[in-house]
C-alpha cells in the first residue's frame, strides 16, 4: 500500500521567488523587525519583503553598504567571518533554506526564471552604480542612491507626487553606501533639504522632487 504524500501547499507571497510554487514542506516565513540581525550562517535567505541592510568591509572608513530587498538572498558563501553584517532596515520577511534545498529549488523552471530575472536586475543596477561611482560627483552618487531606494521601497503619495522611503541610515552608513565620508554625504544631504529636493526625519527621508535629483545624479557623467 502506498503511502500518501501530505498536500502541497504555495508558498509566501508576490515578490517572493518562491510565490505561488506548490511545495510539500514550504519553508516558513521569518519576520525580522528594524534593527535585528539577519546572520546566515550554512544557510541562505530568501528576501520576501523589506531592506535589508548588507554591509561589508575591514572596517568603518573601508566599508562598502549595498541594501538588499525582495527576490534578493543572503549568503555568508564566500564572506570572511567577521567581515560583513547583515540586519533588517524595517520589517524584512523570508525563508532560511538550506544551501542544499535551494540548490534543489531552483530547478524548477519557474524558481529559475525569477532568480535570472532578479539576478539581471541587480546586476544592471550594480553596473549603473558603478558607473555613479567611478565617473561621478558626490552629491551624484547621494541622489543616486536616493531615487534608487526611492524606487524600489518607496510609497508614493498619488496627491502630492513625493516618495517616502521608510529607510534610516547613520551617518556612517550613508557614507558606506554612497562611497565617500560622512562630511561630504551630511553636506550633500542638506544642500538637497534647502533646495527643497528631499526632506529628512526619524522615520525615513521624502523625495520631493524626484526630476531635480535625476538630474543631479548624472552629475560629472
Amino acid at each position: 500500500m502506498e503511502m500518501e504524500q501530505p498536500p502541497s501547499a504555495p508558498v509566501c507571497q508576490a515578490g517572493c521567488l518562491l510565490e505561488g510554487i506548490m511545495l510539500q514542506k514550504p519553508p516558513p516565513c521569518f519576520v525580522y523587525q528594524r534593527g535585528e540581525q539577519i546572520v546566515p550562517r550554512e544557510r541562505v535567505f530568501l528576501i520576501c519583503h523589506g531592506p535589508v541592510g548588507y554591509l561589508w568591509g575591514s572596517g568603518p572608513e573601508h566599508s562598502c553598504l549595498e541594501i538588499l530587498g525582495p527576490g534578493d538572498i543572503c549568503d555568508s558563501q564566500g564572506c570572511p567571518a567577521g567581515e560583513y553584517r547583515t540586519w533588517a532596515l524595517g520589517e524584512v520577511g523570508g525563508h532560511w533554506i538550506k544551501r542544499s534545498q535551494w540548490l534543489e529549488l531552483l530547478r524548477d523552471p519557474v524558481v529559475e526564471e525569477r532568480f535570472v530575472s532578479y539576478m539581471h536586475k541587480r546586476q544592471q543596477r550594480q553596473h549603473e552604480w558603478q558607473l555613479v561611482l567611478t565617473r561621478g560627483s558626490v552629491r551624484a552618487r547621494v541622489a543616486w542612491q536616493l531615487l534608487d531606494l526611492a524606487q524600489r521601497f518607496g510609497e508614493r503619495n498619488e496627491q502630492t507626487q513625493e516618495i517616502f522611503v521608510p529607510i534610516v541610515l547613520t551617518q556612517q552608513q550613508q557614507a558606506a553606501l554612497c562611497g565617500t565620508v560622512r562630511s561630504q554625504v551630511w553636506g550633500t544631504l542638506r544642500e538637497f533639504e534647502g533646495k527643497r529636493w528631499l526632506v529628512c526625519g526619524s522615520q525615513g527621508f521624502w523625495v520631493r522632487d524626484e526630476g531635480a535629483l535625476r538630474r543631479q545624479s548624472h552629475e560629472g557623467l
